[in-house]
């Protein structure tokens, strides 16, 4: 992903599939620090500690875009933070 413009926006269609789909156990993890964020390095560090808790559910509990399309965003988010 090339900007944090992208990166929201597949994080947002993300959670509306989760939200839709009732996938509620790794949307559980990644909505405190998706809506707590901040901008700054510790909202950063906090969504990619939900991404990663969501990640920890399985990729039984998703589709197999979506466990692709998690992984993408933890390495995208972990960048960010790295050049924050």
């Amino acid at each position: 992903m090339t900007s944090n413009e992208l990166f929201f926006k597949a994080l947002r269609e993300l959670i509306d599939r989760w939200w839709n789909e009732r996938r509620l156990q790794p949307l559980s993890h990644v909505l405190p620090g998706y809506l707590a964020f901040n901008g700054l390095t510790d909202g950063w560090a906090n969504l990619i500690a939900g991404l990663v808790d969501a990640r920890s559910v399985g990729p039984d509990c998703m589709t197999p875009g979506d466990w692709t399309l998690l992984n993408d965003l933890i390495g995208t988010a972990r960048l960010a933070l790295d050049n924050h």
